[in-house]
This record gives structure tokens, sequence and C-alpha cells, in this order.
């Protein structure tokens, strides 16, 4: 080889050290912009979550306040929804009275079929043209109306004072009757009454009905939609918040660079340089 194919074959030599230089400095420069895009989009989609985070509270705060409300109000009165709550159930008592000085008790830890209260005055009977006897019956309701009241009235056998504590009669009628005994015809007008009660001591513990369960999870459901309505049609017509545009105000502030494509050129740089250096 003569001096001037060996200056040749150096200059070629050095022209491809000096390639390899340069292609080992560019993938250093890439290998370096990937890991900075990499730290700004991490600290951009941290500010970004944490931004949008807190929109997101500001848009749902009014409906979760409500339904936290609503929640505590049911809760507060011992209705729970979603929930099988246990009940207290206190003993239901009846008690049946009359002015002849007959007195029942009845008790259960379940309801009555009725629980309104009456009083209800008989006459004597009164023996009529035909041979019949009739007699009539009145029955008040006894609602809002105190226990001792209406015991003293049954143990006076006051009949004078029912229209004036009572009221009108819930109902009336006449009873009519033939070949009656001496002791029924005898007989003086009497007053019986049906009082039910609630023991406040005495009750046991027993799990709520599906049926209720439902029916208070429907009313907090139902409470929750009418409450979120109103702060829907409040919000739009006096408030300047719009959700979807601060979002999209925050994603333009805070934008996510594409390292991909970085990512690729220093690939298509690392095949040409490990090419080169085989």
């Amino acid at each position: 080889m003569n001096n001037k194919e060996i200056l040749l074959s150096e200059k070629q030599q050095l022209k491809r050290k000096q390639m390899l230089l340069k292609m080992e400095k560019e993938m250093e420069e890439l290998k370096n912009d990937i890991k900075i895009s990499k730290k700004a989009n991490l600290k951009n989609n941290m500010i970004r979550r944490l931004k949008i985070s807190l929109r997101t509270g500001q848009l749902i705060a009014p409906y979760a306040l409500t339904a936290g409300i609503t929640f505590g109000t049911l809760n507060a009165f011992g209705l729970t929804p979603f929930i099988i709550d246990d009940r207290k159930q206190n003993l239901q008592i009846k008690t049946e009275m009359d002015s002849l000085g007959n007195i029942s008790y009845f008790d259960q830890y379940s309801d009555f079929d009725s629980t309104i209260g009456t009083i209800s005055y008989t006459s004597k009977w009164k023996e009529q043209s035909n041979g019949f006897y009739e007699r009539k019956i009145k029955i008040y309701s006894t609602e809002n109306i105190k226990e001792s009241i209406i015991t003293e009235i049954i143990n006076d056998a006051d009949i004078t004072s029912l229209d004036e504590v009572f009221g009108a009669p819930i109902s009336s009628g006449i009873e009519t009757k033939n070949n009656l005994k001496d002791e029924e015809i005898n007989a003086n007008p009497f007053l019986q009454a049906i009082i039910y009660s609630e023991s406040e001591n005495d009750f046991i513990v027993v799990k709520e009905t599906a049926t209720d369960d439902y029916a208070e999870t429907s009313l907090w459901i139902t409470s929750n939609l009418l409450f979120d309505l109103i702060i829907w049609i409040v919000r739009k017509k006096y408030s300047s918040f719009n959700y979807n545009e601060c979002v999209d105000e925050i994603e333009k502030n805070y934008p996510l660079i594409d390292t991909k494509e970085l990512t690729q050129k220093l690939k298509i740089r690392k095949n040409n340089y490990n090419r080169l250096t085989r």
C-alpha cells in the first residue's frame, strides 16, 4: 500500500470515528431529551390530576353535601338506607273498659290491626209500637285525647260531655231486637272505650323488613334527586362555573410531551451505530 492509499485510509477512519462520535453525542442528547420529557410529563400529569380533582370536588361538593345531610337526617330518625337495621319494637297495649266497671288488657309486640282509639255510647233500650226494642249507638274518635280524660269520663259514666270533648261522632246507628230479657230491658246506658298505648320500657329488638329498607332507600334517593335538580338549576342560572371548560383549560396549560417520536429516533440512531461498529 503506497503513501497515498495509507493517507486515504486514515482519512476514512477519521471520518468514520467523527461520525460515530457525532452519533454517540446525538444518542446521549436524545436520551437526555427523553429523560427530561418524562420528568416534565410526570410533573404536568400530577399537576393536571390535582387541578382536575379540585375542579371535580368543586363540581360534586354540593351534591355530596346534600347526600350527607339527607342521609344524616334519615339516620337521626333511625332510618338507614341500604342497610337492614335493628328496630326497637315496643310493647303495644290495647285497653278495653266500660262504665259498668269491666276492664281488659291485651298486649303484643306487633302492631294491632287498628290503633285508632274510640269511645262508644249505647243508650237504654226503648220499646217500639211493633213490639221491638231499639237503642242508639254512637262512636267517637279519641284521637289526641289524653287517656286520663277518657278514663275519667268512663268511670263517671258521663254521657253528657261526649260531643263537647270528642266532637261529632264518627259513626252512629240504631240496634233493633225483640224478645229481650228483663235485665237487658232494665239496663242503663253505658260507655265503652278502646284505648291503644305503647310501653316505653318493655320492648324487643327485631330486624326491619326488606320492604321498610326499600322504602327508606327510595326516600333517600328521591330526596337527593330533588335536591340535585335544584342545585343544577341554581348553578345553571346564577353560577359561571363550567366544569368542562375548566378541564380543557387545565389540559391546555399542562400538555403532555409525546416521547414516542424521540424514542423512535433513538432506536434508529442505535441501529445505525451498531451497524457501523460491527
